[in-house]
């Protein structure tokens, strides 16, 4: 695989964990702890394995987001 598919996934995944920055709600469960769940969570562990992964992670963590998996094959 090359090196620009996980630069691909990467930049993506960073436009997926702004927009969830930007949208993501405070709840009782979170207020205060400054530790977000959900969605988010899992785009940043995403975007933190991303640059270790093999071509096998690179292309589950692709499949996770259909609209980067798409954009990909849209290339």
């Amino acid at each position: 695989m090359s090196e620009s598919k996980r630069d691909f996934v990467a930049l993506r995944l960073d436009e997926v964990i702004h927009e969830l920055e930007a949208d993501a709600p405070v709840d009782d469960e979170t207020a205060g702890t400054g530790r977000p769940k959900g969605a988010l969570v899992t785009a940043q562990r995403h975007r933190a394995e991303i640059d270790t992964a093999d071509d096998a992670g690179v292309d589950r963590i692709a499949a996770a987001y259909p609209q980067i998996d798409e954009a990909w094959r849209g290339r």
